[in-house]
């Protein structure tokens, strides 16, 4: 026959039950801390990427650009900053909304996460390319640089090789190319097409340099 379990016994359990449902009733509020935290963090990284995209659309622009137009040294650059920013923001909030239903318990986030973010990230490595000219007259070279977020090609011809840029149309399209003398293939600086202006007096700009170049050798 077993008697009655002793009170400092009765009192032990009635402590750890109290613990257990403590513990059960924290586990709904630390995931809503999770998710708050995952929430501000997002907001300020958007916040952030907003501001560097700007930074950069504001020097680069949409179309190449002349970075640097000195007599001895002509530099263009083109990206797609406000593309690749936006592709940035797109992966942030999806992971963010993705990581946050997972600590609410729904499956639905890590579909969220997987493509919501994936996908983005994909269009970014392939479509997100930086490409920039640098005409040296002192190196007496042209070097053309292209990179993307896997990959980054360099090559350098001399800039005697150089015949002039042209605009490559199609339909009602066009991209600023650079060609030469020798056997070298046209090199397209850019290579989307668009309707964009400034890809005409990015081909002005590198002429007019290339003619003030050969000007001065020739003096």
């Amino acid at each position: 026959m077993t008697g009655a379990a002793p009170k400092h016994m009765i009192a032990h359990n009635a402590t750890r039950t109290r613990l257990i449902i403590t513990d059960v009733l924290s586990v709904p509020r630390a995931l809503v801390r999770v998710k708050t935290l995952l929430t501000v963090s997002a907001g300020r990284a958007l916040i952030q990427i907003n501001i560097w995209t700007a930074r950069a659309a504001s020097r680069y622009g949409r179309a190449m650009t002349s970075v640097r137009n000195l007599p001895g040294q002509l530099i263009l650059a083109h990206a797609p900053w406000r593309l690749g920013g936006g592709l940035i923001v797109c992966i942030i909030a999806c992971a963010a909304a993705g990581l946050a239903l997972l600590f609410s318990g729904q499956l639905t986030g890590l579909l969220t996460v997987l493509v919501g973010a994936a996908i983005p990230l994909g269009i970014f490595a392939l479509a997100i390319k930086r490409d920039q000219v640098i005409f040296d007259a002192r190196a007496g070279t042209v070097t053309l640089q292209r990179r993307t977020l896997f990959r980054y090609d360099c090559a350098v011809h001399p800039l005697h090789s150089v015949r002039r840029a042209e605009l490559e149309d199609m339909s009602d399209t066009a991209r600023p190319i650079l060609t030469f003398h020798d056997r070298t293939p046209p090199y397209p600086l850019v290579e989307a097409y668009s309707t964009s202006a400034a890809y005409r007096r990015a081909t002005d700009t590198i002429n007019d340099w290339l003619r003030g170049a050969r000007q001065r050798e020739a003096s």
